[in-house]
């Protein structure tokens, strides 16, 4: 890639926006620059009104995890934090790079991955971090952070095993083994499958179902689908409660009874 190359690419229209990793020389393996990229893309996509927000990566593959040739500035940090034995050190870039992905589990939006190829240890957990995951059925799924002497420390392995069970969950972080599409798909790791080549297409067109949706009350629902693994049942059916008052006071049951009868589509607000 020249010098100066986005390595992030962003791009959005009619209320669906999408992030390209865009290091396909080197399977948009994460490196700082790539990662800083993110971050910053990510934090200013999170100011407009958008409807949904698609991740992928570029050249045929979503991204084959941490980039451990000695080039990247991020290993650079992490070795002398382990050959100090720094503890502090270790807590404090964990945190930081665990940011982003906690960005990307928080933004306004519904969030789905469109994954081709290698989609592996942060590039998986990146994917983890989104709300929906559409994924080829020959993509290649696997956490090897293990056999690197590392934990999916991201929100990856705790992501994975509310999403797929603790079982599942074990068997791909413990063992290092892959799974393909149709695998991640049968072990519930990926809501919808596609053809080789297909994944962003079949994202995009997931991106106008939800943009279909009212907005306020999408916000609403998505709140309450983040929030319920973290909640009691109690807790749970009184932030769903808010989220539906909240639905009703919004006036957007008027416009859809509205457009119903008028033989339309909704006009909603951003």
């Amino acid at each position: 890639m020249a010098e100066g190359a986005e390595e992030v690419l962003f791009a959005h229209d009619a209320g669906i926006a999408i992030l390209t990793l865009n290091r396909p020389e080197r399977r948009n393996a994460i490196a700082a620059g790539i990662w800083e990229q993110f971050r910053a893309r990510l934090a200013a996509a999170a100011d407009l009104p958008l409807r949904a927000l698609v991740v992928t990566g570029a050249g045929g593959c979503f991204s084959a995890g941490l980039d451990l040739k000695p080039d990247n500035p991020l290993l650079a940090r992490v070795l002398p934090i382990v050959g100090r034995r720094d503890a502090d050190g270790a807590r404090a870039l964990v945190e930081e790079l665990k940011g982003v992905c906690d960005l990307l589990a928080a933004f306004p939006a519904p969030t789905v991955a469109a994954i081709e190829g290698a989609c592996v240890g942060l590039g998986l957990e990146l994917a983890l971090a989104c709300d929906l995951r559409v994924a080829a059925s020959d993509a290649r799924f696997s956490l090897p952070e293990l056999r690197l002497g590392m934990v999916a420390d991201l929100g990856g392995t705790v992501r994975l095993g509310r999403l797929v069970g603790p079982g599942k969950a074990a068997l791909l972080a413990l063992t290092g083994c892959s799974w393909s599409g149709t695998e991640a798909e049968h072990h519930g790791l990926v809501e919808r499958l596609c053809a080789p080549g297909q994944a962003l297409e079949q994202a995009r067109t997931l991106g106008a179902e939800l943009r279909a949706a009212a907005p306020c009350a999408v916000r609403g629902a998505l709140q309450v689908l983040r929030a319920t693994p973290d909640l009691d049942l109690q807790d749970a059916l009184a932030l769903e409660t808010e989220a539906g008052a909240n639905a009703l006071l919004s006036g957007e049951l008027l416009e859809a009874l509205a457009a119903r009868q008028g033989r339309r589509a909704p006009a909603w607000d951003a």
